[in-house]
């Protein structure tokens, strides 16, 4: 395990599971993990996924990443429900969590991420529709998916609410990242709403699959402190490059002035 501290960021390379009992409280999290999704596509990718004018870059980028996304479906489903009611052991009370994923297809069947993605301790508040403005699919018989799901999960009644954040609605039409250092890379502006949301100046956000670290980006540029956990060397240091270059950049978020204190009178 190896960590950096940049700033009010805390990047910790290793194994979620193992980091976990070393963090203090936390009051938001907010990540994409895996969508164990690539056995669908196949070893040797033929067709458009096989045409490196078609999507053979993504699918190459993805095996190149080193992550573990082609486990059984039933362990997969049954680590993320463990994982994240693990996670919730570690939150506040008036913690969110909003998880981002996907319809995939199984056996010609859709699954829905609601269908299965139901961790203990937390209580599922509202399903947002993220509109990513484009998408890929090849040798399908059906309509190409342009959209993603963020399930936002509450600790407790007593969760965080910014009101001013209502207007956004359920449906987000955020354009998909264009970072070639990452192949499914979050768009800064989604992980800035989630945390807008549904946390104050100064709280602590956590993401368990940092990648590279869109979610701490945005943190930082909204006052927040940061932990994310990445177990990717490679996307490791992109993370800790990111951070540093976004504490060099002009914040988003100031720091309120004092209020001016009522001296006593003479």
């Amino acid at each position: 395990m190896r960590e950096e501290q940049i700033g009010e960021c805390r990047l910790i390379l290793g194994d979620c599971l193992e980091v976990l009992p070393t963090l203090g409280k936390v009051d938001a999290v907010v990540t994409s993990p895996p969508y164990n999704q690539m056995s669908s596509i196949g070893a040797k990718p033929s067709g458009l996924w096989g045409d490196s004018s078609g999507g053979l870059g993504f699918v190459n980028a993805w095996l190149e990443s080193g992550y573990a996304d082609d486990m059984d479906e039933d362990a997969y489903q049954a680590w993320q429900n463990d994982l994240f009611a693990r996670i919730g052991d570690v939150c506040n009370p008036t913690a969110s969590l909003f998880y981002n994923h996907q319809l995939r297809w199984r056996d010609g069947e859709c699954s829905h991420p609601i269908q299965w993605f139901r961790p203990s301790g937390w209580r599922l508040r509202s399903e947002i529709i993220w509109d990513r403005c484009g998408g890929m699919m090849f040798n399908a018989r059906m309509f190409v998916r342009v959209d993603e799901r963020i399930l936002w999960f509450a600790r407790s009644d007593n969760h965080k609410w910014n009101q001013t954040s209502v207007g956004l609605g359920t449906i987000w039409k955020i354009p998909r990242a264009q970072n070639k250092e990452h192949p499914v890379a979050f768009p800064t502006e989604l992980p800035f709403r989630c945390i807008e949301s549904a946390t104050d100046p100064g709280d602590l956000v956590l993401d368990p699959f940092a990648g590279s670290a869109s979610t701490g980006v945005a943190a930082i540029n909204l006052g927040r402190r940061f932990i994310g956990i990445e177990r990717e060397p490679k996307y490791f240091d992109i993370a800790c490059r990111r951070i540093e270059e976004a504490y060099k950049q002009p914040r988003l978020f100031a720091e309120p002035k004092p209020k001016p204190k009522q001296e006593a009178l003479l």
